[in-house]
């Protein structure tokens, strides 16, 4: 098909599958709720699912026994037939996913001869679909399919770099003579639109290395610079239009200028709405374990959410049994840091391992000497708390047939064939709950394998009973090996116990609730139930999850409530505002905030989580005296006040 009535093609047909989404009513979320924050995520590497065309193997860099290069896997292989039994989208819809994130899908620089861009980071025409993936009518194929099947796509984008063009004579950047028009869109070949200071741990431009230099050698764009983030608005935005796009994920987030979310955000999810996509989800890659850090990224640098880092780190400690349940105690402490109007915890987007630091079996394995019998119980324990703690959960492909690594695990080590495999070593490496895989395929494995129906079964939980999903949260008990929480939904106002025992022993434990009668009923796990009262007590066994359902509404919904008070935090330089609000329920405040008498009050945020807090940003009000206030509800949907009080912010 000649080229531009291709184009017009795609345009047409996109606007046929996506004409219904444009007019129909959008779900209303709450303001600090992204559109993913139910969703279930599977993340993919397209190259390495399953191979539906060998026809498009014959292109340069291609060798499936290499673990640097392409494999074959591709689009259709991952679309498959969109019929009951195949083993591409219909297989990842069966394991409980409602969303499928997927590496990035452009056009590849060139191979070397030390690897290719299978993985999708070295993008340089990104308005067209990588020919060894496919072409764009698979790619409408593959979106139809998710749209049939119920299911969410997400697709991985890069902001920050594009593959290795630029190169250096000494400091001096230039673009080779074959390369000149490499790249697409064309303001790509400018180029002034780059920093070209070097790589980022050695740079020489005047600023931060991290945000100015080149990613491992990779082409730094300038992403301050209007026509960067226009440019980029433009090129994503027509990837939501044309292929009906529910979220993205954004690579290497941090090395952006920090005003490029601000700039370019606005862009995209207008482009979403034009489609009829009302919640676009914008989730980024701040690779940092510190929340202290990463919480500046959103509520300063704008970005809609990020992937948990922090929790993942503790996570996957916890699970081996390296740290107790006072550490997970500590990481849920810091969620009041991401509270503000529009923004949560809960829209974090969690995991416990991923294609760059490893799966997360091998990380749970290497926080702790165990013995091996544990390894599976404890992989199945990290995600059970992923599931059924706050945040988005994201499970790595392949993790759900206990793919481990050999050697360190990380980076190409942890990017496995799901179909019959040509690298040896992976022929070979240790598998957890089944055995190596040999020349066989992990689609033959997946029924009968343990993690796998694990993750059915929690995410069939989680579809049956919607406290369980990303909803309110409340730490009841957190003492040596093991965590206890309550957690709730609004509209169904019925509490659920959720205990996680990381030792190899059973423990007993008497757990405080807002529930006083009717019982409870056993959800997951074994264990023997004694109700006294507002507290139930259960023994939960070695290693493993316990839920437990109450049987009747929320009963024990008193509130007392004292003062605000305000001060300065030396460790994060925002004001901890708290609210003195003593209850056994799983009550929520808000806070409000005003300048002035005269004007009204703005929300800065709700907290969900006893002890109830929020941050104050003193950038936001620089120089002012803030009035600040509170209002709790209980699960009845009575409103107590607290009264406000003042705050003088100086100014800089």
């Amino acid at each position: 098909m000649h080229k531009k009535k291709f184009h017009l093609f795609v345009a047409l047909l996109a606007s046929i599958i996506f004409a219904g989404s444009s007019v129909a009513a959008p779900t209303v979320l709450p303001a600090d709720q992204v559109g993913l924050a139910k969703d279930l995520i599977y993340f993919v590497f397209p190259d390495r699912y399953l191979n539906g065309d060998t026809s498009n193997d014959k292109y340069p860099g291609y060798d499936p026994r290499d673990t640097a290069f392409f494999h074959g896997g591709d689009l259709k292989g991952l679309t498959g037939t969109c019929a009951a039994g195949d083993n591409g989208l219909v297989r990842i819809k069966k394991l409980g996913f409602t969303a499928v994130w997927v590496t990035p899908l452009v056009v590849q620089q060139k191979p070397t001869p030390y690897g290719a861009g299978y993985h999708g980071y070295w993008g340089v025409d990104f308005l067209d679909v990588d020919p060894h993936l496919g072409t764009k009518a698979d790619l409408l194929a593959f979106s139809e399919c998710a749209k049939k099947l119920g299911l969410k796509l997400i697709l991985d984008v890069v902001t920050n770099h594009t593959g290795d063009v630029i190169a250096y004579k000494d400091k001096d950047a230039y673009i080779p003579a074959d390369m000149v028009k490499a790249k697409s869109p064309a303001w790509l070949n400018d180029l002034t639109n780059y920093h070209n200071v070097g790589d980022m741990n050695s740079c020489w431009g005047e600023g931060s290395c991290m945000q100015l230099g080149d990613f491992y050698g990779l082409d730094d764009i300038a992403t301050e610079k209007p026509v960067v983030y226009n440019g980029w608005a433009d090129v994503y935005g027509q990837w939501i239009k044309d292929y009906g796009l529910s979220g993205f994920r954004v690579d290497t987030a941090r090395h952006v200028d920090d005003n490029f979310f601000k700039n370019w955000s606005p862009q995209i999810n207008a482009a979403a709405q034009s489609v009829g996509i009302d919640n676009f989800t914008i989730f980024g890659e701040v690779w940092d374990v510190n929340p202290i850090n990463l919480m500046n990224y959103i509520r300063r640098n704008k970005i809609q959410t990020v992937l948990d880092f922090p929790f993942q780190r503790s996570a996957a400690e916890f699970a081996s049994g390296y740290s107790d349940a006072t550490t997970i105690e500590n990481l849920f402490s810091y969620d009041d840091l991401y509270t503000t109007a529009t923004t949560s915890a809960s829209n974090m987007v969690t995991f416990l391992g991923n294609h760059d630091m490893g799966r997360a079996g091998k990380i749970i394995e290497s926080k702790r000497i165990n013995p091996a019998s544990e390894l599976l119980p404890r992989t199945l324990l990290g995600h059970s708390l992923m599931y059924l703690t706050r945040g988005i959960p994201s499970v790595y492909y392949g993790d759900e047939v206990g793919m481990t690594g050999t050697g360190s695990g990380s980076d190409q080590l942890a990017r496995q064939d799901m179909f019959s495999t040509k690298v040896n070593i992976w022929k070979t490496e240790k598998r957890i709950g089944s055995s190596p895989i040999g020349t066989g395929n992990a689609f033959d494995v997946t029924d009968k394998h343990p993690i796998a129906n694990h993750l059915k079964l929690l995410a069939n939980l989680r579809l049956a009973n919607p406290g369980l999903a990303n909803s309110t949260m409340q730490i009841r008990y957190a003492k040596d090996y093991l965590l206890a929480i309550s957690k709730k939904d609004d509209l169904e106002n019925r509490e659920y116990v959720v205990a996680f025992n990381n030792s190899n022993k059973a423990i007993k434990a008497t757990i405080n609730t807002a529930t006083s009668k009717g019982g409870w009923k056993l959800l997951m796990g074994k264990t023997s139930i004694k109700a006294v009262a507002e507290k139930v007590t259960i023994t939960v066994p070695a290693l493993s999850t316990v839920v437990l359902k109450a049987n009747q509404k929320i009963d024990k919904t008193d509130v007392k409530v004292g003062k605000v008070t305000s001060e300065l935090d030396f460790l994060t330089g925002y004001y901890e505002t708290k609210a003195e609000v003593t209850t056994k329920d799983l009550a929520k405040v808000t806070f409000y905030i005003r300048t002035s008498s005269d004007l009204p009050w703005s929300s800065l945020g709700t907290d969900t989580n006893s002890p109830y807090s929020v941050y104050v940003d003193p950038l936001d009000f620089e120089g002012k005296t803030v009035e600040i206030k509170a209002e709790a509800i209980n699960s009845k949907g009575s409103k107590y006040e607290l009264p406000s009080t003042k705050l003088a912010i100086p100014a800089p």
